[in-house]
């Protein structure tokens, strides 16, 4: 059995580690003999998806030892030579910000690899540099939600739900604006277990996400569309995958008026319909399914399939 190493220096949860995780558990389902090693000053706490498998976290970096590496994000700085790495590599691209001269990023892209980028806007950023070392292909970000993470019929009354975990300067604002305007809030500024967190979603009747201006992807406007709740979106470059303005979601720039003009409109129940199934319809076709077979025909089509 063909064996993958995967590194992550683990702060704390964010989406890109999830991301990493679902490709982690792509492997295993594809028949390698996927393992993780963890930076010394990594949580190993709940917040950490990995401890749900401690069996599968190696003690010592040793990626000669494996047949192919999994990197994302700053992991580059594990090997002693990026130009030459002692395992092929496939690198997971999650942001626009890998085309940024400014920062350490870009220099991983003259590194020889396999790219995946989580959205073509990720692709194109980072193809325009004209720095990228081996072929880039797209797999569009999927959904992770439990089985049990249903859509719900939300109180019209109850309060909006604004997820400001990346932006919490603007999501203080906004709540302050929506509870000016009479409107009740429950504000996500601060990293909650995963099940409690996508238990609040499902309970508002409308969802206000804010993302970074240039993410890669954003998961979690998709995340409450699957869910059934109306959604508002802070426009951002890798959102615009998957949203369409007025029909699974309300589009606003990163402002608190104009966020909370368009929370004001979703909450209407006409326009809240139309953005239920519009969003229904549009997470639908990101499921981890279409993820993982994507990654295996990826890895067939380089030579590194597992038997």
């Amino acid at each position: 059995m063909p064996r993958m190493l995967f590194h992550r220096d683990f702060a704390g949860y964010t989406g890109g580690h999830g991301k990493v995780w679902d490709y982690f558990r792509h492997a295993l389902a594809l028949g390698w003999d996927a393992w993780v090693y963890f930076t010394p000053d990594s949580k190993r706490d709940a917040s950490n998806p990995w401890m749900a498998m401690p069996e599968r976290v190696v003690a010592d970096w040793h990626p000669q030892d494996f047949d192919v590496m999994f990197l994302a994000g700053m992991d580059w700085n594990a090997l002693e030579d990026i130009r030459e790495p002692p395992r092929p590599v496939v690198n997971l691209l999650q942001h626009v910000r890998h085309a940024s001269p400014e920062l350490p990023l870009r220099g991983f892209l003259r590194a020889p690899a396999q790219r995946i980028c989580v959205s073509q806007p990720v692709a194109d950023a980072v193809l325009a540099t004209g720095e990228v070392n081996g072929p880039v292909a797209v797999i569009p970000a999927a959904l992770d939600l439990p089985h049990d993470a249903m859509p719900r019929t939300p109180a019209a009354d109850g309060p909006v739900l604004i997820a400001g975990l990346k932006a919490p300067a603007l999501a203080h604002a906004l709540a302050e604006e929506l509870r000016a305007r009479g409107i009740s809030v429950e504000l996500l500024d601060r990293w909650l277990p995963r099940a409690d967190y996508l238990d609040r979603v499902a309970r508002a009747p409308v969802a206000v996400t804010l993302p970074h201006p240039t993410e890669g992807f954003y998961l979690p406007a998709l995340e409450a569309m699957a869910l059934g709740v109306p959604v508002v979106l802070g426009d951002c470059v890798g959102s615009r995958e998957y949203t369409r303005d007025g029909e699974n979601c309300l589009l606003a720039a990163l402002a608190p008026a104009p966020l909370a003009e368009a929370a004001q409109r979703a909450m209407q129940p006409m326009q809240a319909a139309r953005l239920r199934a519009g969003g229904l319809a549009t997470a639908g076709r990101f499921g981890q399914a279409a993820e993982r077979a994507a990654f295996a025909q990826l890895l067939r089509d380089i030579g590194m399939a597992a038997p």
